[in-house]
């Protein structure tokens, strides 16, 4: 199969030529039939890929023919997922704006190994009308791909220029985490991160070392090991003198203040513990977690106005949100004498 050349637009008839099947054998595979054998639908998709050819949006639009969905693939593992509570307030706040619409949600939880199939399929089979971004990383491999696919998308978080985004104006959020721990007297925090390769994650990270800096603070980036087999454990003997910890979410906070008591350390006597996310797992635990609590429902009707204005053939700009609040429980207290 050769690449297409000049400025011919590739037609859905060299796509049956390079495959060798049928004009109507692409049509059934790019409508999502599946009379036809996953074999043929295998070698009818990579013809298609070869010559950068997709299905007319427009004319299937036209036709009556719409995925009416929005997709989000999440490539984290099942256990992870389901104890995510971002991504249960994310779901129940997708659930409102998508029925104004009339659209509903294509959802799946998939291994970062399956992430690239998955996009590729659900665009070229029309399954949806463009894509919820999340948990973007540094060189995100999505961007390109969905480039190339010339497919919808919007972002949620920090974002090329390719998609509109929705992020958080989280410079008051920083600010009251420092101050609110400085007027404790903590002077050596360590931020607690799982998932250092996010470029939300890079950025908090050197917005937070700025910030201490001009307060005269230590601050140190400390990696959260689910592998360990106590990852509990081998947090607090890694953390060193600090005595106060900021933690990416309320799920590793959790799982921090249930346990540190049995490995001998007090909370907040001995350390304060603060997570970035907030929702009513803080409320459950004891002492309850001081949190920083996140618009994300504000987030995702933001992100389905976009999705819907794009898919119209409008070009919406990014938008910035009001930032996170910082809500304080008793998790965090005065640095130990």
């Amino acid at each position: 199969m050769s690449a297409s050349t000049g400025n011919r637009r590739p037609t859905i008839a060299a796509v049956a030529q390079a495959a060798g099947v049928s004009v109507s054998a692409v049509s059934h595979v790019f409508n999502g039939r599946t009379n036809i054998s996953p074999e043929t639908a295998q070698r009818i998709r990579e013809a298609a890929d070869a010559l950068n050819w997709r299905p007319n949006l427009a004319g299937r639009r036209i036709s009556g023919a719409v995925g009416n969905s929005i997709g989000l693939v999440v490539t984290q593992s099942e256990e992870s997922f389901r104890r995510d509570p971002f991504f249960i307030r994310l779901i129940a706040g997708l659930t409102g704006p998508l029925a104004t619409v009339g659209w509903s949600l294509s959802l799946t939880v998939a291994p970062e190994a399956d992430e690239a199939q998955i996009y590729r399929q659900w665009w070229t089979e029309q399954r949806v009308d463009g894509f919820l971004l999340v948990d973007l990383r540094t060189k995100d491999p999505r961007i390109p791909l969905l480039r190339s696919l010339s497919a919808t998308a919007v972002a949620l978080g920090p974002a090329p220029a390719a998609f509109p985004a929705v992020t958080l104006d989280d410079d008051s959020a920083l600010t009251e985490v420092l101050d609110h721990l400085a007027g404790l007297g903590h002077r050596r925090i360590a931020r607690v991160t799982s998932a250092p390769g996010l470029a939300h994650s890079r950025k908090r990270d050197r917005a937070l070392s700025a910030a201490a800096r001009e307060r005269g603070l230590q601050v140190k980036t400390l990696a959260w090991n689910e592998n360990a087999a106590d990852p509990v454990e081998e947090l607090l003997a890694a953390r060193g003198n600090v005595t106060a910890l900021i933690l990416d979410s309320e799920a590793l906070a959790t799982r921090v203040v249930s346990h540190a008591q049995d490995l001998g350390v007090r909370v907040p006597a001995e350390l304060s513990v603060l997570s970035w996310e907030d929702s009513w797992v803080s409320e459950l635990v004891r002492p309850r977690l001081t949190a920083l609590s996140a618009p994300i429902e504000d987030s995702a009707r933001h992100a389905v106005d976009l999705m819907h204005r794009m898919v119209r053939g409008e070009k919406p700009p990014s938008v910035v949100v009001p930032g996170r609040r910082l809500v304080v429980r008793e998790s965090t207290g005065p640095v130990p004498t």
